[in-house]
């Protein structure tokens, strides 16, 4: 295999540390290459060594399963799989387990292989899923695994391995982090499509404000009763307090009269209001009107009853050009539209959280993100999804879709010092967008083209190209790329769109 440099540091330092430990890399920079490279090594080193595989989705087992098949140099490193009903013989050479059925059978499985002196080279791909009291079975083979040791091996694998109470149950089992690769490092290699991020704030539709103002007013008055009948909250972080008042208010059997109880529905249903509004979707297919035909769009939504409202709202403005995908569906059902949406018999894919990780999607170039989760995790991983490089593919963008007159955190990612991002402000009412940096670029251009006495049609087209350029992140394309799309363009008006965006570009990064 061909490996990054990356990876090469990180086999070293994998092996440095024992052949344990996890590996903290951005999604689409080749975890999975990289696991395969350590089986390689590993398999080199012990002749008899056993390989179990554990993923928390079956839709990622599928993914796994296809890349051993590739990489089987003969018939005995073929994959068996364990899980979705499937139980193939343990004694296989290689095992895919799902988390599901890996809880009550890994364990034994593994003191099978090492009570015969086999190595054995545990690699749990999405890591992070397994520090749940529940999952965390897989590794109840450590507490009697005592002088064969020696014979175990672990890889953990996680964009986001850490950032819960209960890490300490990965670095136990797993091993400590041996190496981290981030955006910032990957989108400096080149290993990852380079990418942008627009902020985009939206207004409440006036039934939505009203009705979010009088929940802050409730939200209001119950924090305050909170703190007269709980004084011991005043004064606790936030992540504290709210660990605090939901035990207070689990211990009160969640009865509303309760204040704490009442607190956590009150800020729920402000929540709710927020994430579901209108103004979400209304910016969202204003977003995709705006956008080429040929840019490929997943859209993630926070419920599934969201997703499908956004479905019938673009297939009504656009027509059969998109597909939905969601947890509620059959296996069947979202085998086929993720095949369709690969295969581009559509060009929008549709779906709640079964997307934000594990589904290799190269395709993808763009992503709406409707839902407002605060969990870093999610928005990592959801980014991860339009990164992976692929052959079509200049540059992906994320368009980040939050309500400025509710909590919502404007920033949505922090720490992308290589990322290259952009904000817009949607007024849902008009349904029209606006950046003043970029109307500011725009009006110095326009000025330049009007004193250089341009025919009044072409002052028309430059105008009609600074509008189209307005939401994407065209301007924001290396110069070479710019150059290549507009020598490649099809039609005259491509060919001055692509121009207008090298100036606009230009401009842009003068300042």
């Amino acid at each position: 295999m061909q490996l990054y440099k990356w990876q090469k540091g990180c086999l070293q330092a994998w092996e440095k540390n024992g052949y344990r430990g996890i590996v903290n890399v951005v999604t689409g920079a080749g975890k999975t290459v990289l696991a395969l490279a350590a089986l390689d090594l590993l398999k080199s080193r012990y002749p008899n060594l056993q390989v179990k595989v554990v993923v928390p989705t079956i839709s990622l087992a599928r993914q796994w399963k296809e890349s051993l098949l590739h990489a089987a140099a003969t018939e005995e490193w073929r994959p068996g799989f364990y899980g979705g009903g499937v139980h193939d013989d343990p004694s296989r050479r290689v095992m895919i387990y799902v988390v599901n059925s890996a809880r009550d059978s890994l364990s034994g499985h593994m003191r099978r292989d090492f009570s015969l002196g086999q190595h054995v080279l545990l690699i749990c791909d999405e890591c992070h899923h397994y520090q749940s009291a529940e999952n965390r079975k897989i590794f109840s083979f450590l507490r009697d695994i005592g002088e064969r040791e020696e014979l175990y091996h672990s890889i953990g694998l996680s964009a986001t391995p850490f950032g819960n109470q209960n890490d300490s149950v990965l670095i136990r089992s797993l091993g400590r982090e041996i190496y981290r690769y981030d955006y910032n490092d990957a989108a400096a290699d080149g290993v990852i499509s380079p990418f942008t991020v627009c902020e985009v704030s939206a207004s409440f539709l006036p039934e939505e404000r009203k009705k979010y103002a009088e929940l802050t007013e409730t939200v209001r008055l119950l924090l305050a009763r909170l703190y007269q009948v709980y004084p011991r909250l005043q004064g606790l972080s936030e992540s504290i307090f709210l660990r605090a008042v939901s035990k207070i208010a689990n211990d009160a059997g969640m009865d509303s009269s309760n204040p704490a109880a009442a607190f956590l529905l009150a800020t729920y249903q402000r929540k709710e209001v927020s994430n579901l509004a209108d103004a979400r979707i209304h910016c969202a297919l204003s977003i995709i009107e705006k956008l080429k035909h040929t840019d490929r769009v997943l859209v993630f939504c926070e419920r599934i009853e969201q997703a499908a409202r956004m479905k019938f709202c673009l297939q009504r403005r656009f027509g059969s050009c998109c597909g939905i995908y969601h947890s509620g569906m059959t296996k069947e059902a979202r085998s086929r539209v993720m095949e369709e949406f690969r295969t581009n018999q559509f060009r929008i894919l549709v779906s709640c959280r079964c997307l934000d990780e594990g589904i290799d999607i190269p395709e993808a170039n763009v992503a709406v993100v409707l839902s407002s989760s605060s969990v870093s995790r999610q928005r990592i991983q959801r980014l991860g999804r339009v990164i992976r490089r692929s052959d079509h593919k200049d540059a992906a963008c994320l368009y980040y879709i939050y309500i400025r007159e509710s909590a919502d955190d404007a920033a949505y990612l922090y720490g992308l010092e290589n990322c290259e991002s952009f904000s817009l402000r949607y007024y849902t009412s008009e349904d029209i967008f606006s950046n003043d940096f970029y109307e500011y670029v725009a009006a110095l251009l326009m000025k330049k083209a009007k004193n250089a006495s341009l025919p009044p049609e072409q002052i028309v087209e430059i105008q009609k190209c600074i509008a189209q350029g307005l939401i994407s992140a065209d301007p924001l394309l290396s110069d070479s790329v710019q150059k290549r799309n507009q020598s490649e363009a099809g039609t005259t008006h491509e060919r001055n769109y692509w121009a207008v965006m090298r100036k606009m570009g230009r401009e842009l990064r003068k300042r």
